[in-house]
């Protein structure tokens, strides 16, 4: 993995990393979310503000790989992108936390 500085490439990646990172990345994203309404509603502070850095984190990575697969025409990460969204769902109804 090498991270280039410049707006036009965000990350450089092989295509199957940035899948496998897009994928886990985006999949956590959404099953933290869910997870966080969970937390607040219960109102748990310290969990629900490490649930928000967990979401912070994982939106920026998948946000970045996604956006930029995007711009390049890369629609097999978007597409992989959008799947792991799906995922993220399903697990979240299947694990409870």
């Amino acid at each position: 993995m090498m991270l280039v500085t410049g707006y036009e490439e965000i990350i450089y990646m092989d295509e199957i990393i940035q899948i496998i990172v897009v994928f886990i990345s985006q999949m956590l994203l959404i099953f933290f979310k869910h997870v966080g309404i969970r937390v607040i509603v219960k109102e748990q502070i310290i969990k629900s503000m490490f649930i928000t850095f967990l979401i912070q984190s994982s939106w920026l990575v998948s946000s970045a790989i996604g956006i930029s697969a995007f711009m390049k025409g890369n629609y097999i990460v978007v597409t992989f992108y959008l799947i792991a969204g799906v995922v993220g769902t399903y697990l979240n109804f299947k694990i409870k936390v």
